[in-house]
C-alpha cells in the first residue's frame, strides 16, 4: 500500500470513527435557535473561519464541539483554548477553538491568520464587534477576517420558548435515584420569569440542583436553588388583588387571542404564548375556556 494510500484510508478511518459517536447538539425550536442550527448547517459546509459571537455560558463551545465532529475531517481532537489564559498562543494547526479573543492583545490577534496555516479556527467573543468596548478590544482586520461565518449567539433570556425542551433535555442526561417525568407548571413559570444572566450553564446548575434534591416524579418549585423560590415568592407578594385580578383578565384574553390565530390548535397556541401545552390546558380550565 503507497503512503498516500495509507495516509487517506487513516484520514477516512478518523472521520469515521467520529461521526459514529453521539454528536453534539445545539437544541431548540425557537426562532432564535433555528437561525444558529442553520448556520452551524453553513459553517459546517466551508473551511472558512467562523466567528462566535455571544455571552458567556451561551453555548459558543458546544457549537466548536458541532463543528469540529461534523467538519473537523481527518483532525482527530477539538483543541480549545482560552486567550486568557494562554500566552503567548502556539501555532494552532489541525481544528482549534480560541475562546475570549478579547482578552488578547491587538499585536497577538494580527498574528492569528499566520498561526492558522492550514488549520480550521473557530473563534469566540464574549463583546458584540460593533459595541463601544468591542472595537476597542477587537482588532477590525482580525474581525473581518474570523466572520468567514459569524453566529451570533443569543442569550437564553431571547429563546425562552425553549426553556422547557432544555430543561428536560438536561434532566434526561443528569443522573438520578428516581425517575423524572416532567417539571411542574409552577416550577416552570418560576424558571421562565427569571432573566438567565449565566445563560444555559446556569439553566444546567439549576436543574441539576433541582434533581439532585427533589424527591418527587417531577421538579417542583420547591427543588428549585433558593435564589429562584425567594425572588418567586417576592414577585407574588408584591401583586395586590386589584393587580392580580387585572393580570388574570389580560392572561385570559391573550389566550383568547391566541387560540383565535391557532383556529383552535392548543399546541400552536401554547407556542405562540412562549408556555408549556399542561401550563396553557390548566390555564383553560382556570378561565372556563374549554
Amino acid at each position: 500500500m503507497h503512503a498516500q494510500e495509507f495516509a487517506n484510508r487513516l484520514s477516512d478511518g478518523i472521520a469515521e470513527s467520529r461521526l459514529a459517536t453521539v454528536p453534539p447538539t445545539f437544541p431548540g425550536h425557537s426562532p432564535a435557535a433555528r437561525r444558529v442550527q442553520a448556520m452551524i448547517y453553513r459553517a459546517v459546509r466551508t473551511n472558512l473561519p467562523v466567528l462566535l459571537v455571544g455571552p458567556p455560558g451561551s453555548g459558543k463551545e458546544t457549537i466548536a464541539r458541532i463543528l469540529h465532529h461534523f467538519g473537523g475531517g481527518e483532525v482527530p481532537v477539538l483543541d480549545i483554548l482560552d486567550a486568557k489564559s494562554q500566552r503567548p498562543l502556539p501555532p494552532l494547526g489541525g481544528f482549534t477553538y480560541l475562546a475570549r479573543l478579547e482578552d488578547l492583545s491587538f499585536e497577538e490577534q494580527a498574528r492569528l491568520p499566520s498561526l492558522v496555516g492550514l488549520g480550521r479556527i473557530v473563534i469566540a467573543t464574549n463583546l458584540q464587534p460593533e459595541s463601544p468596548e468591542g472595537r476597542e478590544r477587537l482588532h477590525p482586520q482580525i474581525v473581518r477576517w474570523a466572520s468567514g461565518v459569524r453566529i451570533d449567539v443569543p442569550p437564553l433570556a431571547q429563546r425562552i420558548e425553549d426553556l422547557e425542551f432544555l430543561a428536560m433535555n438536561i434532566v434526561v442526561n443528569t443522573p438520578s435515584r428516581r425517575p423524572i417525568g416532567g417539571i411542574s407548571d409552577a416550577a416552570l413559570d418560576c424558571l421562565r420569569s427569571y432573566r438567565w444572566p449565566g445563560n444555559l450553564d446556569e439553566l444546567r446548575d439549576v436543574i441539576t440542583h433541582a434533581v439532585k434534591n427533589g424527591t418527587s416524579d417531577q421538579i417542583e418549585v420547591r427543588d428549585l436553588p433558593a435564589k429562584l423560590r425567594m425572588r418567586d415568592a417576592q414577585k407574588v407578594r408584591m401583586q395586590s388583588p386589584e393587580r392580580m385580578l387585572c393580570l388574570e383578565e389580560a392572561e385570559k384574553q391573550a389566550i383568547k387571542r391566541a387560540l383565535a390565530y391557532a383556529r383552535g390548535n392548543k399546541r400552536k397556541a401554547a407556542r405562540l404564548l412562549h408556555i408549556g401545552k399542561t401550563t396553557l390546558y390548566r390555564k383553560l380550565k382556570q378561565y372556563d375556556l374549554e
